[in-house]
């Protein structure tokens, strides 16, 4: 008895996390402006990106922390935020006034 199938192909795509697919990672598009905030990243939002993007002082993100539950930072120095949870806040939460 003979198994083997001729027909038959495989072919197989590392993941993006693996160390040296750089493939991958090249054909990441950037969604943040890297030349003005090379701080960020596609997941991570910087101050200063995040104060651009509200076009608000420090204080005013400073009271959304405390009164309308805007994200906390994932470090405190550099001050940094997830940015899917800065989005999701937007989309949720941050267009509705304080009551």
């Amino acid at each position: 008895m003979n198994f083997v199938d001729t027909n038959f192909s495989f072919s197989y795509t590392p993941p993006s996390f693996l160390p040296g697919n750089t493939k991958a990672r090249a054909e990441e598009q950037a969604i943040y402006d890297a030349e003005k905030y090379p701080e960020s990243s596609n997941t991570i939002m910087c101050h200063n990106e995040v104060l651009d993007f509200f076009q608000k002082g420090r204080t005013t993100i400073i009271m959304w922390r405390k009164e309308r539950g805007f994200p906390e930072p994932i470090s405190k120095s550099p001050l940094r935020w997830i940015r899917s949870a800065v989005m999701e806040w937007i989309e949720h939460e941050g267009g509705f006034k304080a009551s």
